[in-house]
């Protein structure tokens, strides 16, 4: 299944949990044969269902015959799944059906996601905004690709928040130390603003106020500490895989949510 949800452009991060492909199992026939050791073999259906579990929408079934055999009933219905193939016609069918129907959920909502988005940056809630940003299929070009951007911007506002805090931060800890105890807290202080902060200039102005009064030896310190704030890879990718991290970062952090009692409701 996993090789035709690729092969059909689905294209799974792991954590966005709102469409699903699942099943439902109906035994059509089952005989004991009187071997020893017994064998089971059964026929059976297997639908296989996509569909929206946030708003209980199947999208798109099929319904298929399989049969199996084995020593115990686990084993039959192994045995029996293996015969299902992703490459099937009418699975491709199924799942070009829903995922034309997903997409079109995506052109529609897209305004209303981003708007969600904007609710949640009103209360800060940063990560979550950008994880619904960036949960967007990319089959869904157009929403896709605007989520994207607004995500960058997102992160903006994120980032320059935390960094604004920091910064202050680190004035409050030169102000109480303007020596090397001191410039060693306001390194790691500093170490933790992105250089893409939008008032970054307030931060180099603090570096050089410490650097002019630090003695050789602190200086020293200090300049390592500043090398491995500049050398920090986490600064240097782009904008596009660092929401994403943090997106999924996010997403990891949630509680799980099963969503028993709707996939029953379509069997």
């Amino acid at each position: 299944m996993q090789s035709a949800l690729t092969a059909n452009g689905y294209a799974d991060n792991g954590y966005t949990k709102r469409f699903v492909l699942t099943a439902k199992v109906d035994i059509t026939q089952k005989d004991v044969t009187p071997t020893t050791p017994a064998r089971i073999s059964e026929k059976m259906d297997i639908t296989l269902m996509v569909g929206d579990v946030v708003e209980n929408k199947l999208y798109a079934s099929v319904t298929l015959q399989a049969a199996g055999i084995g020593t115990n009933e686990n084993k039959t219905f192994i045995s029996a799944f293996r015969n299902i193939k992703g490459d099937n016609p009418k699975i491709q069918q199924m799942l070009n059906e829903a995922k034309e129907k997903i997409m079109d959920y995506y052109t529609s909502q897209c305004p209303a996601i981003i708007q969600n988005a904007q609710s949640l940056v009103d209360t800060q809630a940063y990560d979550e905004a950008i994880f619904l940003l960036t949960s967007i299929p990319d089959v869904c070009r157009d929403c896709f690709l605007q989520c994207q951007q607004q995500a960058g911007v997102v992160y903006q506002q994120k980032m320059d928040s935390e960094s604004t805090i920091l910064l202050e931060k680190a004035r409050n800890a030169w102000a109480k130390s303007q020596n090397a105890q001191g410039a060693s807290e306001v390194a790691d202080i500093i170490s933790q603003i992105c250089p893409k902060f939008t008032n970054y200039a307030e931060v180099s102005a603090l570096r050089l106020a410490v650097e002019q009064k630090l003695q050789a030896d602190a200086k020293r310190e200090w300049d390592f500490k500043m090398k491995q704030y500049e050398d920090n890879q986490q600064f240097k990718r782009s904008i596009v895989d660092v929401v994403k991290a943090i997106g999924v970062a996010w997403a990891k952090n949630q509680p799980k949510a099963i969503y028993k009692t709707i996939i029953y409701s379509w069997w």
